[in-house]
């Protein structure tokens, strides 16, 4: 060959590759104008929401399920009823254009034994490590010794195919050390084990292959669910974030100006909580898309290896992609759609106790005119109060006390169930008469008991017995 005619063909090559450099640069920047932004894949079935933005068919439907609104998932836009999706052809069209375009075809298997312009070969021979077109092969089918090699699929790699111990083909797979061995290594090393034809172990590898392919696809849609689902619980969370923002500026507003910084405040705090929770929601999007990304590159894959003929190189790539499924399970992820208002509540507790403040003295003082001094006595008290020693004050001290009985000692007093505090009554001596007062206090968890006075032991026998429906308890008071 000519030194002008080697130029020539290296110029040609050269200008061939950069050609399909720019081909794929081309298909590379379209790929992105191409993309679903549910699934981050190319469309497939591109369809069309009213407000103009693309996805796939199954991807917006599957958005959309068990939903009662219908929005677009990118501008948010909400539709009054369900748009009917219709493929858009065009874009399939271009779709399909650009997948052909962005996987360049594998080269083709050329025979070895052709001399001049060499043929595409038909089969390969691993034991003569060669490859062979319609005409060459043609001894392989005739002479009695060649038929009794074993042809593949013309392949380049056909030194893989041979065991490189014993230098002969790869005919079959151990099962019990799961690698492809020759006919030699089944008398020696693996001698006994479970070794059957590579043809019966691919085929049962690629029924596996097909439910890992199946789960692969399912933990797809799972996460795609994932995320609408993350998605409508944002859209709820903030649809409750904002009744309880109007709910509570409909409170504060009918308050003082003095509450309107602890509005401000709550809903600053309302604010941060929600802007919290999509911050955590988005993190969560962003890992799904993480791994449905990752899942559809070992879908495609998986998919790629199920139509593979190489039975060698299937079983040799099997063990890579169909195992270490080991994802995060997402089960148990949620997003939490309550709002919490323990803030608003711990503001108004504080207001009411401020305005009861201010009210009780109002009443305080209406009261006052009325006001007594009150003297405890302690020969009518239960032997579990302690009394101070000027009388004014009572605490309750949990060990009962021994006091000799009086002829004022109550007689009559019933104590609470079994199990539950047994305060007794108290009398005050001061006051002229038996009465009630119209206040409550608050006891224990959350009970309440009506405050007694007697003048004497025997008046409280006789409260007792005009009131059966009354216990006699109290709980520890100051005055």
């Amino acid at each position: 060959m000519s030194v002008r005619t080697a130029d020539t063909q290296r110029a040609k090559a050269m200008a061939e590759s950069s050609e399909e450099k720019r081909s794929l640069s081309s298909c590379g920047s379209l790929s992105e104008e191409l993309q679903c932004s549910i699934c981050l894949d190319v469309f497939t079935d591109p369809v069309s929401t009213p407000c103009g933005h693309n996805f796939c068919k199954i991807c917006l439907k599957g958005c959309w399920n068990n939903r009662h609104d219908y929005s677009c998932p990118i501008c948010k836009e909400t539709f009054n009823q369900k748009p009917e999706l219709k493929v858009n052809t065009t874009l399939r069209e271009i779709v399909d254009h650009y997948k052909k375009r962005s996987h360049p075809k594998i080269p083709a298997v050329l025979c070895d034994i052709c001399t001049g312009k060499k043929q595409k070969a038909l089969k390969s021979c691993p034991t003569c490590q060669s490859s062979y077109c319609e005409a060459h092969l043609e001894r392989h089918l005739k002479v009695p010794g060649l038929k009794q090699h074993k042809l593949i699929d013309p392949t380049k790699n056909l030194q893989d195919h041979l065991c490189q111990k014993h230098n002969r083909p790869l005919e079959l797979f151990c099962r019990n050390d799961q690698t492809c061995v020759c006919v030699m290594c089944t008398v020696t090393e693996h001698k006994s084990h479970n070794n059957v034809p590579v043809e019966q172990e691919s085929e049962q590898k690629k029924s596996e292959l097909i439910k890992t392919q199946t789960d692969v696809q399912q933990m797809i849609q799972d996460r795609m669910k994932k995320i609408e689902e993350i998605q409508h619980s944002v859209q709820l969370r903030k649809k409750n974030t904002e009744k309880e923002k109007a709910d509570s500026v409909d409170l504060f507003t009918s308050l003082i100006h003095s509450i309107e910084r602890c509005q401000s405040e709550l809903l600053e705090v309302m604010e941060r909580k929600q802007k919290e929770a999509e911050t955590q929601a988005e993190k969560f999007i962003k890992e799904l898309e993480q791994e449905i990304t990752e899942l559809k590159r070992r879908n495609t894959e998986l998919k790629k290896l199920s139509h593979t003929e190489d039975h060698l190189h299937f079983l040799q790539i099997y063990p890579s992609l169909c195992s270490n499924l080991d994802y995060k399970i997402w089960a148990g992820i949620r997003i939490k759609t309550s709002v919490s208002v323990e803030t608003l509540r711990r503001a108004l507790t504080q207001l009411q106790k401020t305005l009861d403040e201010k009210l009780s003295q109002t009443v305080l003082k209406r009261i006052q005119q009325y006001a007594v001094d009150v003297t405890l006595d302690p020969d009518t008290a239960h032997p579990e109060l302690i009394l101070s020693e000027d009388g004014k004050k009572v605490r309750y001290g949990k060990k009962e006390q021994y006091l000799p009985y009086t002829s004022k000692s109550l007689t009559d007093c019933r104590r609470a169930p079994a199990g539950e505090p047994q305060p007794q009554p108290l009398l005050l001596l001061d006051p002229p008469r038996i009465f009630t007062t119209d206040w409550e206090l608050e006891v224990g968890e959350a009970k309440t008991r009506e405050v007694y006075t007697c003048r004497a032991a025997q008046e409280c026998d006789t409260l007792l017995k005009m009131r059966p429906d009354i216990s006699m308890e109290e709980a520890t008071h100051e005055t």
